[in-house]
């Protein structure tokens, strides 16, 4: 019995034919993602968004007040918190 190898050559060519075929069967198959976010969800977040917005401009009529009124006192050991904190990558 005689048992020859494949050469090198047959072995890439077979594996080059093999690759084209897959490459021209991906490209026509390739799905792009989507995304959907319903309207309740829209308007879930637009009221987040505003209640932060409330706070924010009463907290800063706050502080600009206690300015004015040389009241205003800084705590030095939460600055530095969170100032750790984000150097931490942690949400402040």
């Amino acid at each position: 019995m005689k048992v020859t190898g494949a050469s090198g050559s047959k072995i890439i060519n077979i594996y080059g034919k093999n690759s084209n075929r897959i490459q021209k069967n991906h490209k026509s198959s390739v799905k792009k993602d989507s995304l959907e976010i319903s309207n309740v969800a829209r308007s879930l977040s637009s009221l987040v968004d505003n209640e932060k917005n409330l706070i924010s401009k009463k907290r800063l009529e706050e502080i600009k007040n206690q300015i004015s009124k040389g009241t205003y006192n800084v705590d030095s050991k939460l600055i530095a918190k969170k100032m750790l904190d984000i150097m931490k990558g942690k949400d402040v």
